[in-house]
């Protein structure tokens, strides 16, 4: 069934872009060769040789190959005539043992919590329902973060307190994590689906490797899940958080981890009180606050539909290999497009006989990465000299810095934008399987 994300759909959540054990990844060998190698798909060598290069680049990028030689020089080793191509090569520029940097399997990428995770899983959810009820009873807190608004906010815990006391004994059903380490490269926190009831956790969350990280994640999610309305709009620590007005901050799932945050003592705001237009310290927001706001949000959809992008070809690959053609030939059209905006191989492929490989969801998986970590250095972007500048001229003069000092999108700037601009034009309307 093809469903298109929205209000109460799957709505990806960034818990972290920084995660340090995030590695760009490849295909297996078999994989790579698989694509190489099929007399039907008729993969122009280049194109293979072209986006291996690009994952590796990638990957040598964080210091992530075992190889310290360039990626054209590993490139022409792995590929060292026409028609042949050298696993051993490939194993000495990769670790290929290390499942953070080879993709194993769809199949892993969303699925059960497993049983040695559930004790530790179902007792923070306890304690997340715990903390959400306690804060209901914070009135003084309640006008501090929600303003007018303090009223529904305490309605809106009440749903997600109830949602966080019946997860437990509907985990198998409702519950999902990632073994294949996918969201870790994403960037993906979790979504949550209020329609569908269905919750999503990054793997770390679902084994409650930080405790006060886990709840407060709970939380943001059982917001989702407890109340059609509540949407992702900024991210906790996205520029314009504090200062976000009244009727979309009551809709906005972040800020309902604030109080908790509070509690536990690991808010970045403990002082402040959120007062629209203003920022953490006091004081009006300026141009400059604003014109950064805007880079933010417009980076934060951009890396959304990513997301949407990277899970929707993972799901085409996963019913390919189940043998249902149908989701891929429905939206033929979309993905080719997508497959020549983020350089994947299915548009090189022989007409009629098009697929998504392993390959392509590793490409798409890389650059749903790359935007995650743009979207992390653009609050490092110095303020352009405004001079006869529009603030949305400036808030593209930030994000071309961005994707600058990133330096591994496409690696062309006119490409860059073109792609991000798309991606942002198609947050929350992309198909999911």
């Amino acid at each position: 069934m093809i469903t298109l994300s929205g209000r109460g759909m799957k709505n990806p959540v960034a818990e972290s872009m920084r995660r340090p054990g995030v590695k760009f990844r490849v295909p297996t060998f078999e994989k790579v060769k698989a694509a190489y190698t099929d007399k039907d798909l008729k993969i122009p060598e280049a194109v293979i040789k072209d986006r291996v290069s690009q994952l590796l680049m990638r990957m040598k990028r964080e210091g992530r190959l075992k190889s310290k030689e360039s990626v054209a020089t590993i490139v022409n080793k792995i590929f060292p005539a026409p028609g042949k191509i050298d696993e051993t090569e490939f194993n000495n520029a990769i670790d290929v043992k290390d499942r953070s940097k080879i993709y194993e399997s769809v199949a892993e990428a969303e699925t059960k919590v497993k049983a040695a995770d559930k004790p530790k899983l179902k007792t923070a959810m306890v304690e997340a329902a715990d903390l959400v009820k306690k804060v209901q009873g914070d009135a003084a807190g309640l006008k501090v973060v929600f303003g007018t608004k303090d009223a529904t906010a305490k309605t809106n815990y009440k749903n997600a307190e109830k949602a966080l006391r019946d997860l437990p004994s509907k985990m198998d059903s409702q519950v999902t994590t990632d073994y294949n380490l996918d969201d870790d490269e994403t960037g993906l926190g979790g979504w949550a689906s209020h329609a569908d009831k269905k919750m999503h956790l990054l793997l770390d969350i679902a084994q409650v490797k930080d405790l006060k990280e886990t709840k407060a994640t709970l939380i943001h999610e059982a917001a989702h899940f407890g109340t059609a309305s509540v949407d992702d709009f900024v991210y906790y620590e996205d520029d314009g958080f504090l200062g976000l007005d009244e009727a979309t901050k009551v809709n906005n799932a972040a800020h309902y981890e604030e109080l908790p945050r509070r509690d536990m003592g690991n808010s970045n705001f403990s002082t402040d009180t959120f007062v629209p237009g203003t920022k953490s310290g006091g004081g009006a927001m300026t141009r400059e606050d604003k014109v950064k706001a805007l880079a933010a949000d417009y980076i934060r959809k951009a890396w959304d539909a990513g997301v949407d992008a990277h899970l929707f070809i993972r799901a085409l690959r996963r019913e390919y290999l189940a043998g249902n053609n149908k989701p891929f030939a429905d939206n033929k059209a979309l993905i080719i497009e997508m497959s020549k905006l983020m350089d994947l191989t299915i548009h090189e492929q022989a007409a009629g006989k098009e697929i998504v490989t392993t390959l392509d969801v590793t490409l798409s998986e890389s650059i749903s990465r790359g935007v995650s970590l743009i979207k992390g250095i653009i609050g490092t972007i110095p303020f352009p000299a405004p001079g006869a500048l529009s603030d949305l001229d400036l808030r593209d003069k930030i994000v071309a810095e961005a994707v600058k000092k990133y330096d591994s999108l496409l690696k062309d700037a006119g490409r860059d934008k073109k792609l991000l601009d798309w991606l942002e034009a198609h947050y929350r309307s992309l198909p999911s399987i």
